[in-house]
């Protein structure tokens, strides 16, 4: 480890700015150099004033000007990344995707009553096509695309756009593509990555692509009036990808999906098992593979990460998705660490689930986050250079390491070079290194996939949950800061890796993770090869703990999160003796690098705090605040702060 390098951080350890109007490059440039960024985030020319004719991605000069400003970028020894899209969600094109093609629009089916025997039911002139009509047991009756006979429901399809994403984000309304249409996502792909490589004679220098918020239109976002109807993702291949993943007919489990019941349905799984695959086959994996091919790596971040509810009727498989990133992201909306750590928002979360993608997969190079703290949360009260330095180090133990950045330098009061330095210093300790905390959580989507509903109004703003998520989300919420409080740390972990992972000696391990102990969060169904592989853990030694439920027949005992921690601190240790002032406030994370040991310790008090190094082992302190490296036992951590404790 180089003390000079984390003294003064190399550029490419530094944040990097999101800038997407660039005509004033290299003014901005070294504006940004002088206030500690280390790269810039970027695109071609989006078009978007009046007085600035041309359309995204149409313009020659617009891929001359970005040539110059990724050339201007090499001179400094900046890094540069591509943002793939004119503003948000990515998969448009700015309307480039959709041109001339409506059939690539986002589309969901939706149930409607029929009128029962007797009776024939006509397709109203809103939708497109009914795709099943049967009885209320699931019994067919007889149908075509615009009749069905005798029917009590009836299944109808037509494009998703009022009350969506599409309609409602930031941005403003565009119409958008259906992430589950291959067709849609190869014209994505052709006008926009496509053109930027063909376009851009310096496209070796992008070192990843971004990625901003795609997701399905079908699920309801900021939208809090009632819409007519509550839809589902559908896509013309649904019914094929279906029966070849799960052996049976799609229309079997229709009838199922609506049903709000408190209870787990196996179809609804099904249904939402295709859903993420179909997303991963046309986008995710699909671009990744384009990137890995033309010399770039994918990344970005996920619409609403913060909640399992909202998974699955954006993603099917929220973990599915970003595990297909080579640099899995997260998006951070807030700079308030207390509201970090205990608002229902589950900020925290939201960042769990990149980090433990990350190491699920051994994409540990880079995990990036975009953070774009709004004042509005506060009243548009601006939050202080100690309370972003507190959210941000909390972010980095959930597994984070890079930061692109809305938070501009002006916000933190002249502040914004020591911000940048100091989280240079810890992305530069944090990458390369081996997460060892030895604790899993595993994320329920299993659970969540099969107690599913949708409703007519946003997963955002106050849309109706079935109990089994609203349990399993306060359960992850309470857990995540009782570990942190009793010293410990978890990463995140899915049914898939839980399943695929070796298993010895009560230790799980897969692409450098290892996990001994694990806590299931509410689990009211898991996957049997996942139950079969807990059988084998738990018979060789290892702890499973499950909180607050379990699914039938599987588990002998059940524990609440209190017990739960203190199960944890009888079996886990992480070999460094602490003492704190504030012992609660003081979060470890214990790591390797380059064969030494690490602890990365987060003061996350706003208080300063106390703390003495025990033990007679050799150890040195690296003081992200000050960029120091010293063998002091005793020290005083500022509020807000972190140190990283390393083997000598």
């Amino acid at each position: 480890m180089d003390k000079k390098r984390f003294a003064d951080p190399a550029l490419c350890d530094r944040p990097y700015r999101l800038l997407h109007d660039t005509r004033d490059v290299p003014e901005a440039l070294d504006r940004l150099t002088a206030d500690g960024f280390g790269g810039i985030v970027t695109n071609a020319d989006w078009h978007t004033g009046a007085d600035d004719p041309g359309q995204y991605l149409l313009e020659e000069e617009d891929f001359s000007r970005l040539d110059r400003v990724i050339g201007a970028c090499r001179e400094r020894g900046m890094g540069v990344w591509l943002y793939d899209e004119c503003g948000y969600p990515s998969a448009s094109a700015d309307g480039l995707t959709m041109l001339g093609h409506p059939e690539y629009e986002a589309r969901g089916f939706t149930e409607l009553p029929g009128e029962g025997a007797g009776t024939v039911y006509r397709r109203p002139d809103t939708f497109e096509k009914i795709i099943f009509a049967c009885l209320n047991d699931g019994t067919p009756v007889p149908f075509d695309g615009n009749h069905a006979e005798g029917a009590d429901k009836i299944y109808a399809v037509r494009p998703v756009f009022e009350g969506s994403h599409a309609q409602k984000c930031g941005w403003g309304p565009r119409h958008y593509p259906n992430l589950l249409d291959r067709r849609a996502m190869a014209a994505f792909i052709r006008c926009t990555y496509d053109r930027y490589f063909d376009k851009t004679k310096e496209f070796g220098a992008f070192e990843a692509v971004f990625t901003d918020e795609p997701s399905l239109m079908s699920g309801y976002v900021n939208c809090g009036v009632p819409m007519p109807y509550a839809f589902l993702p559908w896509a013309e291949e649904m019914p094929e990808v279906f029966r070849r993943m799960h052996g049976r007919e799609l229309t079997e489990d229709l009838p199922v999906l609506f049903s709000r019941e408190e209870r787990f349905e196996a179809g609804k799984r099904r249904f939402w098992q295709t859903v993420a695959a179909m997303m991963n086959d046309a986008f995710f994996e699909r671009i990744g593979r384009w990137c890995d091919e033309h010399g770039t790596v994918f990344s970005g971040h996920c619409l609403l990460e913060e909640g399992l509810s909202m998974h699955v009727p954006l993603y099917g498989d929220l973990l599915k998705q970003l595990k297909s990133l080579r640099y899995p992201g997260v998006d951070m909306l807030t700079g308030d660490p207390e509201a970090y750590k205990r608002s229902p928002i589950d900020y925290a979360m939201a960042c769990r689930y990149a980090g433990g993608a990350a190491r699920m997969t051994g994409k540990t190079e880079r995990v990036m986050v975009e953070i774009c703290p709004l004042p509005q949360t506060r009243g548009m009260k601006e939050f202080t250079f100690a309370e972003e330095r507190g959210t941000m180090d909390l972010i980095f133990r959930a597994g984070i390491n890079h930061i692109n950045s809305y938070l501009t330098p002006e916000r933190l009061n002249g502040e914004f070079p020591h911000y940048a330095a100091i989280y240079g210093r810890s992305a530069y300790m944090l990458r390369g290194s081996r997460w060892t905390g030895r604790i899993g959580m595993l994320c329920p989507t299993g659970t969540a996939q099969g107690v599913y509903f949708p409703d007519k109004i946003g997963v955002n703003s106050g849309a109706a949950l079935p109990e089994a998520i609203r349990q399993i989300e306060g359960t992850m919420r309470s857990l995540n800061l009782a570990v942190a409080e009793a010293g410990l740390d978890y990463t995140m972990v899915d049914e898939a890796w839980i399943a695929e992972a070796d298993c010895a000696d009560g230790v799980l391990s897969a692409n450098g993770l290892e996990i001994e102990a694990l806590l299931l969060p509410a689990v009211r169904w898991i996957d049997p090869a996942a139950a079969d592989r807990l059988a084998s853990f738990a018979a060789g030694g290892g702890l499973v703990l499950w909180v607050g439920c379990a699914p039938e027949g599987l588990a002998e005992t059940v524990t609440d999160v209190t017990r739960a921690v203190s199960a944890l601190k009888d079996r886990i240790g992480y070999g460094l003796s602490i003492a704190a002032e504030k012992s609660g406030c003081l979060f470890v994370t214990p790591c390797e690098k380059e064969g030494r040991r690490m602890w990365y310790l987060v003061n996350s008090s706003p208080e300063e705090n106390r703390v003495e190094i025990g033990g007679d082992a050799p150890y040195e302190v690296w003081h992200t605040f000050t960029g120091d490296v010293n063998r002091d036992r005793a020290f005083t951590m500022p509020p807000y702060s972190s140190v990283f404790v390393t083997e000598s």
